[in-house]
């Protein structure tokens, strides 16, 4: 009786972690997408903010980011 109390014990553990695992791994994603989506915002921003030939500065004080990121993001573009 114990030792079929301790394989339930066991098998409900491991499926348990199982799912802790693919849960985890689908917020993962979904973090990733929300932030990959964000970054891709805010560049198409700073793009159009460049072309109306706007300054670092006024560009970093309407999307909210230093000048240095900001810096780093338009190299990037």
């Amino acid at each position: 009786m114990c030792r079929a109390l301790d394989e339930m014990f066991e098998e409900s553990t491991n499926k348990g972690i199982q799912m802790g695992i693919k849960q985890g791994i689908e917020q993962g994603i979904e973090q990733g997408i929300e932030r990959g989506v964000k970054n891709t915002q805010i560049k198409i921003a700073i793009k159009m903010l460049v072309r109306n030939n706007q300054t670092l500065e006024e560009i970093s004080e309407i999307v909210g980011l230093d000048l240095d990121a900001l810096r780093e993001l338009k190299k990037s573009i």
